[in-house]
């Protein structure tokens, strides 16, 4: 079994999700981006159908809709990455995950803007 750095070990966090809300201008572009990125991410760590995208919402021309990742998937691309995860801006795991995946979407030429969905509905991004 392969160890994690993290606490708790894949078989715990199998069906935990993490949320993380994505918005975009141009839906279908930034969804074919999204997938593509993510897709490259479980193949680096050989675990699949480790996310799931729901449906959007349009307000004022954006589209919003979350990206639902396995927990278990972050852990391991933690442990693949080691210092260079660890070394990703965040305060946490799923921060940093999510900060470095907005650095492959970028890179992928992605406009899209994810946000972890706790930080979303904090009141840091005054909603409550």
């Amino acid at each position: 079994m392969e160890h994690n750095h993290y606490e708790g070990n894949d078989d715990d966090s199998e069906g935990e999700m993490v949320e993380i809300q994505v918005e975009a201008m141009d839906f279908k572009r930034e969804y074919d981006l999204l997938v593509k990125v993510m897709r490259r991410i479980e193949a680096m760590v050989h675990s699949y159908d480790s996310f799931v995208i729901g449906d959007p919402d349009n307000h004022m021309g954006w589209h919003f809709f979350t990206l639902y990742v396995s927990k278990s998937l972050i852990i391991r691309l933690a442990n693949l990455l080691g210092n260079e995860f660890l070394s990703v801006k965040g305060k946490s795991m799923e921060h940093k995950f999510v900060n470095l995946l907005a650095k492959h979407l970028k890179q992928a030429g992605s406009d899209a803007r994810v946000v972890l969905m706790a930080d979303f509905m904090s009141s840091k991004y005054g909603l409550f």
